[in-house]
This record gives C-alpha cells, structure tokens and sequence, in this order.
C-alpha cells in the first residue's frame, strides 16, 4: 500500500515538474520571438543603425534592455552632476525608460534615461532659481555640456532664448535619426533645470 501511494506521489510530482519546465520554455520562447518581432518591425521601418538605440522607436511590447538599472542611475547621477546617489525611487516605464526620482530643493527631480541606449531622454528639475550671475554665453556653454552628458554627439546649437533667469537652448543635428534636444539652464548657477527631446518627425 505505501509502495503505491509513494509511486502515486512521485507520479504526481513528475507531472507537476514537465508542466513547470514547458511553461518555462515557453516563457522563452515568447521572449526570443518578441525581440526578433521588434528587430524586424524597426528595420521595415527604416529605423536602422543609430535609429535602434532611441526608445521610441523600439515597439513597446519589446524593449531590448542593455543596461542595467544602477548603470542608468549612475548616468542620472552624472548628467545632473551632484556627485552622490540622491535618487530614491525607480520606475520602469512601458516606452523603455527607467525613471528615477528625488527630491531635491524643496521640488522632485525626475530623470528618465532609456534603457536601449543609456541616453537620457527627459529631465525636470523644478527648483527657484535664484537671481542671474552667469552671461548668455555661459549658460550656452553649460548647456551644450548638457546635451553631450546626455549622450547626444555632434549636435549643433539652433537657437536660444532666455527668461525668468534661465536660457533655454535647442540643439539638432544635420543627420536623419537623431532628436531635437532642449536644454533649459539656470542661470544662477549652470543646473539643468529641464531636458526634453523630440524627433524631427513629430
């Protein structure tokens, strides 16, 4: 009798076992196909070469992680410069961005930095900004430092205009492929005070 219940049991467990293992496989299976789908889905597109590092264009069901999440909170530290991790909270959005937040100066600092590229992507820190001490030139040279932190090369300066004590700069480059950057500064003291991209195409 214990003989037959034990045979029963590991029956059972056999079963249970293939059932967990193929759910496993298919598990992966389903991911494998969801990252070719998204490979080919950019390339009929035409989204080749630096065009598949921008979060956008990568579909939302399959983001192709390459970085982790504390090498994109470090990127997030850099970019902002403060030199220590302020960050207290992450989150992971469905466009492929991770998310970081902070509060910092009475206001919370967000920091989104994509997942595909490590470029950052949008940033808002919307502290008082104190009374103008840097010239428009400086401000300028502060915020094309911002927009090479933020992982954007060769890009050139289109225009600027400034107010409230701070410079917002617009940066594009001459190539397909690449966003139109705005870089707001405070004039105060240099900080971003606000980073947003867009493609040319919207």
């Amino acid at each position: 009798m214990k003989e037959k219940r034990l045979f029963h049991w590991l029956v059972v467990l056999n079963f249970a076992i293939l059932i967990v293992f193929g759910w496993f496989l298919h598990q992966k299976h389903l991911a494998l196909q969801y990252r070719v789908e998204a490979i080919y889905v950019a390339i009929q597109s035409g989204k080749t070469g630096a065009g598949l590092a921008f979060c956008d264009n990568v579909p939302v069901f399959a983001p192709v992680q390459t970085i982790g999440v504390d090498m994109a909170h470090q990127r997030a530290i850099d970019f902002m410069g403060f030199g220590r991790r302020i960050f207290s909270h992450v989150e992971y959005d469905t466009r492929g961005t991770y998310k970081f937040h902070a509060h910092v100066d009475g206001g919370e600092l967000l920091v989104a930095v994509c997942q595909t590229s490590g470029q950052i992507t949008y940033a808002e820190n919307p502290r008082e900004v104190q009374q103008a001490r840097l010239t428009i030139d400086e401000g300028l040279t502060f915020a094309a430092k911002a927009v090479t932190r933020g992982g954007y090369e060769d890009m050139a300066l289109a225009c600027y205009h400034t107010g409230a004590n701070t410079l917002t700069a617009t940066f594009a480059a001459a190539y397909a492929d690449m966003p139109v950057v705005d870089v707001v500064i405070g004039l105060d003291n240099g900080r971003i005070m606000g980073f947003f991209t867009k493609d040319d195409e919207a």
